[in-house]
């Protein structure tokens, strides 16, 4: 049988710095996940834009698409910042208990399939015209 070194309240307050932590590169990650989507929405309307400017459909998916992912972006930045906001709420209690959340990365990730589909689907329709 082992001893434990640290009374039980110093193994509270290491999770909770722990969690703290985790809570912190959570919410950078993601911004820069949002950071990254916003990039790409802009990125995405300036290059279809330069390569066919005369092309009133291209130019029309593009700033939808382009709207798509800044919405994205924003949509991403804004739950993590309230998802931070709770988890600090939650880390102040006195007796802190886990209670499981949404997985932000999974909408994410399945919103841009979503507009994965509907490009390649635009595509598709434009090759075939």
């Amino acid at each position: 049988m082992t001893i434990n070194p640290y009374p039980p309240d110093t193994q509270a307050q290491l999770a909770r710095q722990r969690n703290y932590l985790a809570a912190n590169r959570s919410l950078l990650s993601f911004t820069r996940n949002s950071l990254t989507l916003i990039s790409i929405g802009i990125g995405v309307k300036e290059i279809v834009m330069t390569l066919s400017p005369n092309d009133t459909y291209a130019n029309r998916f593009a700033y939808i698409l382009s709207l798509f992912f800044v919405g994205l972006g924003n949509f991403n930045l804004i739950f993590a910042c309230f998802d931070y906001q709770q988890e600090m709420k939650r880390l102040q209690q006195p007796e802190y208990q886990f209670t499981p959340r949404s997985s932000l990365g999974a909408i994410t990730g399945f919103a841009i399939v979503i507009i994965s589909l509907f490009a390649f689907g635009w595509i598709v329709i434009r090759v075939l015209d």
